[in-house]
């Protein structure tokens, strides 16, 4: 028993450690420290200092990783109303994971001028690590098929003479997108919040399914397939393009599994 209170006592102890140690370091400890209340406009001054000097690093942080990357590459100018954008919204992005995206944004965009749009960087500022996380998941999950629309694809539905639309699904959240994810995915505007069914595929053009490195061909032997999947928002479909994670070979394999009984199904190159 002794050693339960013991335990709790320790955490409450780190996290009013914790506490302490976050507000010195935005200069919101005054009366916490038990310092006067008539020298609040000191260390509102003096907060003003730590939040200057902290977007000032954060900035010259970000500038530094993008420094590191493509010594020999070719770039050019990015157009300086994007520019004044990105460095206002980027001063603020803190987590070292964060500030080397961020970094990329910025080299990709002297290569590549116009890849990534204002509203895009906009919705990134707006994103948590957390959020960032379940992004890169789930572009390591997405394909594109029939235009270049990113896409989760999930399942599909037939018909039969007897019971009529009949479903076969996957699970993403067993390749650690659970279904939670995705309605953050959507309420960040990064996903299209409905469930989407392509039209009837062809039983003589094949179905080709692009996946990030590799691609699968589809020759359709029944009539009536649609394919289920989630489709990516023009700003999800820009974000997702820079984030880089291999595709999952078990959900690789369980998509195969999936797609296999609706016909001739091979390896594109």
């Amino acid at each position: 028993m002794n050693r339960k209170v013991t335990t709790t006592d320790s955490k409450i102890k780190n996290r009013t450690t914790l506490l302490e140690q976050l507000a010195e370091q935005r200069g919101i400890a005054g009366l916490l420290q038990g310092d006067s209340a008539q020298r609040f406009g000191e260390r509102y001054q003096k907060r003003c200092q730590l939040e200057q000097a902290a977007r000032q690093k954060n900035l010259e942080t970000i500038i530094q990783l993008a420094g590191k990357k493509g010594h020999d590459e070719v770039g050019s100018e990015p157009d300086p109303d994007w520019l004044s954008h990105y460095l206002e919204l980027a001063e603020n992005i803190r987590h070292p994971s964060m500030q080397q995206f961020w970094a990329n944004i910025l080299t990709q965009e002297m290569v590549s001028p116009g890849h990534c749009s204002i509203q895009a960087l906009t919705c990134l500022r707006n994103m948590t690590q957390k959020d960032a996380l379940l992004l890169q998941k789930a572009s390591a999950l997405s394909c594109h098929f029939g235009d270049d629309n990113r896409r989760l694809l999930f399942g599909y539905q037939y018909r039969t003479l007897l019971q009529g639309q009949r479903q076969q699904r996957l699970n993403l959240g067993s390749h650690r997108l659970p279904y939670a994810g995705l309605l953050q995915l959507c309420d960040l505007g990064l996903l299209h919040q409905a469930e989407l069914e392509s039209g009837e595929l062809s039983l003589t053009m094949p179905l080709r399914v692009q996946l990030s490195t590799q691609q699968l061909i589809l020759q359709p032997q029944r009539k009536g397939i649609r394919l289920l999947y989630y489709r990516f928002t023009t700003i999800g479909n820009e974000l997702a393009a820079m984030m880089s994670e291999t595709l999952p070979e078990h959900y690789h394999s369980e998509l195969q599994t999936l797609l296999a009984p609706l016909g001739n199904l091979s390896k594109g190159r």
